[in-house]
């Protein structure tokens, strides 16, 4: 639960309301291809992490989710002969390619208006990041975010041009791609192609550094640097139909007959490496935010899908219209039992279920799916 300093009353609160979710919903949870060469792994409330668990069927993974109740559970995207063994005897077999796209990683304007700063050893709420902790004297801070309707809308576009180069320049098919939504601030986007299980680190890597369009220069374009920092051009003589080329001419608006403008233009910025700047930041700015670990890592546990997040008490769902889904109404499935909380901010606004809640008072009374909601994210505490 974000490694805050919660209370046992708080803790065994949200353990009992995720408990009642795995007695109602556990057809949510899903079933994963080749269930028996997966690793598992749980969070628990107390007592840390637990990883190289191994379940021959979905029923194992029930008993599991009731008897423990973990705050996170996870399952890998990897395929082993031994899951269960430790990762030098696991006996890898290849990985689903996964990416994840987070809305603190898109600069959004918005999150400074629903961004909280916490002490990261007390969880007191800090008004001012340059002061240390007015209750412990701890200088580190950890920072909590409310998303709102935009970031799930800037999400959503997100995941859309990422759809788009992997299907239109990659040749991953639609129906080998499944969105998910994290059931906090961001989606899981799923590639289940078996001509990518076996891609290694490196090789997806180079996939990611493509996506976020690192190492685009104007070469894509054919500019070249030429003596006195003049330049050649030379354009594709494919044209410039898709891939990073395309989204550079539309940016330049300059098409096969352009050359002239084009030089204008590099020659207006000052040359061919003022050029190569411009597109480089262009490209950087264009490129798909998404989480290049995540994709890198061909060992990584992922919150499992229909399971329950420990940072917010939603649902990681897949999304099968990603248009209409709404994450903070569909994935929002704890009970609404009425609980009294002590709200830490002054004013905190949010949305949850349809509706709008303003905590103007330190004592407030909210539904369980609510009050699960902000003591997830350190923002409350129970009374």
């Amino acid at each position: 639960m974000n490694n805050l300093k919660n209370s046992t009353s708080d803790l065994l609160f949200v353990r009992n309301a995720f408990r009642e979710y795995y007695f109602k919903y556990n057809d949510l949870v899903e079933t994963p291809s080749r269930i028996n060469e997966r690793e598992f792994g749980f969070m628990t409330f107390q007592t840390g992490m637990m990883r190289h668990l191994s379940f021959n069927n979905i029923r194992e993974v029930y008993a599991t989710l009731i008897r423990n109740t973990p705050s996170d559970f996870y399952c890998s995207n990897a395929y082993y002969n031994f899951p269960a063994n430790l990762m030098q005897d696991k006996g890898w077999k290849g990985a689903d390619l996964i990416f994840d796209i987070d809305a603190k990683d898109l600069g959004l304007p918005c999150e400074v208006s629903h961004r909280y700063h916490l002490c990261a050893n007390c969880g007191e709420i800090i008004e001012s990041t340059a002061d240390p902790c007015p209750l412990c004297k701890n200088s580190t801070v950890r920072v909590e975010s409310i998303p709102c309707s935009n970031c799930f809308i800037s999400l959503r576009k997100e995941i859309k041009k990422l759809i788009a180069i992997l299907t239109d320049e990659i040749g991953v098919e639609d129906d080998n791609i499944s969105v998910y939504f994290s059931g906090n601030s961001g989606f899981h986007l799923y590639v289940y192609d078996a001509c990518f299980h076996h891609l290694d680190s490196r090789a997806r890597s180079d996939l990611v550094g493509y996506i976020l369009g690192n190492g685009i220069g104007p070469e894509v374009i054919g500019v070249r640097k030429g003596a006195n920092d003049k330049v050649s051009i030379k354009f594709p003589k494919a044209g410039f139909r898709y891939g990073w080329s395309m989204r550079l001419a539309r940016k330049l608006r300059i098409d096969q007959s352009s050359s002239s403008k084009l030089t204008n233009f590099i020659n207006k910025l000052g040359g061919y490496e003022r050029f190569s700047k411009y597109i480089i930041g262009y490209a950087k700015e264009i490129g798909i935010k998404i989480d290049p670990q995540v994709t890198i890592d061909i060992h990584r546990i992922f919150r499992h899908g229909g399971t329950l997040n420990g940072k917010s008490g939603l649902s990681k769902l897949r999304c099968v219209d990603l248009n209409k889904f709404d994450p903070l109404n569909d994935a929002c499935l704890l009970n609404d039992t009425d609980v009294q909380v002590h709200v830490k901010p002054s004013n905190l606004k949010f949305k949850l279920r349809g509706r709008t809640f303003t905590a103007n008072q330190k004592k407030e009374k909210l539904p369980t799916y609510a009050a699960v909601y902000l003591i997830c994210k350190g923002l409350a505490t129970t009374i």
